[in-house]
Order: C-alpha cells, then sequence, then structure tokens
C-alpha cells in the first residue's frame, strides 16, 4: 500500500495543482463579471459572451481528460482490442456534432434556450416531454460523476493518501465554487487543464520514444 511520505513530491504537486484550480473556480464568479449570477444564462452560459477563443479551451478540457489519457488506455492494457472502441466512436462522434450542434445552437441563441429541455420545450410545445429530458440529462450525468470521483480516488491512492474524507472535501470544494461561479469557473480552469494536458503529450512524444529506444 503507498504511503504518503514515499511520495512527497507527486503529493506536493497534486496539493499545488488542487489548491491553484480551486483559487481559479473561486476568482471565475468576478471573470467577465455580470452584474448577477442569478439568472440561468448568466450561472449556466457565461452570458453567451465566452466567444470561439474560450470555448476551443472550454471545450478541449472537457472531451481530452483523465478518460482519455489514462482511462481508456489503461483499459487497453488490461483487457486487449475491447479497449479500441473509443477509437470509432469519437470518429464518428464529430461529424454528427458539428452538423447537429451548430443547427441547435443557433435556433437556441436565437430565442433564448439554455438548456436542451428548453429547447424540445419550444421545439414541440410539451412540458412533459421538456422534463423527461431534463430529467435524462440529471441521471445521464450521474455515472460520470461517479467516474471523475473515482479518478481521484486512483490518483490520490497513488500519491499515499486513502480514505474517503480526502474525496469528499474535493467533492464539496469543487461543488461550491462550481455553485458560486458558474460555467466561468470550468472555462477559467480550462486554461491550466489544456495547458497541462499539452505538456503531457508534448513530454509523451519526446520522453516514450527515447525509453523505447528512438523514434524509429
Amino acid at each position: 500500500m503507498p504511503n504518503a511520505s514515499d511520495h512527497v513530491t507527486e503529493l506536493v504537486i497534486f496539493i499545488t495543482l488542487f489548491a491553484a484550480v480551486s483559487v481559479l473556480g473561486f476568482v471565475a464568479a468576478r471573470w467577465r463579471r455580470a452584474e448577477s449570477l442569478d439568472h440561468l444564462d448568466e450561472w449556466g452560459l457565461g452570458g453567451r459572451r465566452f466567444g470561439a477563443w474560450v470555448t476551443w479551451f472550454l471545450l478541449g478540457g472537457d472531451l481530452y481528460t483523465a478518460y482519455t489519457f489514462v482511462a481508456v488506455p489503461a483499459l487497453v492494457f488490461a483487457s486487449g482490442a475491447i479497449g479500441f472502441y473509443a477509437v470509432p466512436y469519437t470518429i464518428i462522434m464529430y461529424p454528427i456534432v458539428f452538423y447537429v450542434m451548430t443547427r441547435l445552437w443557433s435556433v437556441s441563441y436565437r430565442h433564448g434556450y439554455v438548456t436542451p429541455a428548453d429547447f424540445v420545450r419550444g421545439r414541440f410545445g410539451s412540458p412533459t416531454l421538456a422534463l423527461l429530458v431534463a430529467l435524462t440529462g440529471i441521471v445521464a450525468t450521474m455515472p460520470y460523476i461517479a467516474l471523475q470521483l473515482i479518478g481521484i480516488q486512483a490518483v490520490l491512492k497513488v500519491t499515499g493518501v486513502t480514505g474517503h474524507l480526502p474525496i469528499i472535501i474535493a467533492f464539496l470544494i469543487l461543488a461550491v465554487y462550481t455553485y458560486s461561479s458558474g460555467l466561468r469557473a470550468p472555462a477559467l480552469i480550462a486554461f491550466v487543464k489544456d495547458t497541462l494536458i499539452y505538456l503531457v503529450i508534448i513530454v509523451a512524444v519526446i520522453v516514450i520514444p527515447y525509453k523505447l529506444g528512438g523514434w524509429c
């Protein structure tokens, strides 16, 4: 069982990054500050003022995560070819998203929709269907949140930290700054997250081939 005293470097890096991200999460409430975050479009969409550059970082931070760089490679290593399911579905996803989402965005922007449930209610005029869509979205998000918590637990275990209390503390901090800052928090944190991801990719491209004997 890993001991925290044996992983001082990893633990210091983790705590430093976690503290920095937490501070950014709370500071985000004042980033591109709105008069009030009580309006759902301000809290959930950043006031619709992010633009292409911020959105690019935000989507990159959401799409390419520990799932991409740790979970899928680990699945391939442990189970073999079954892990390659992530490759075709990712390839198929992009044209569908770019074709459907552009239209969905234009209609939602024109009518001021915030959530998929708003769109469904406006398009089909059915509050019941809109409620079902909203509930489906909430239920579908739960396994993803659980997956993130398992990821945090795995990282903490590697650094020698065990038990449920650290995970609970991390989740509470995340929940509080998300509640106070809305979408501005993950958008601002995405700049740090994406930079770290690109750094990992660059280091992996250079170091891994070097350790395995070269690029040829």
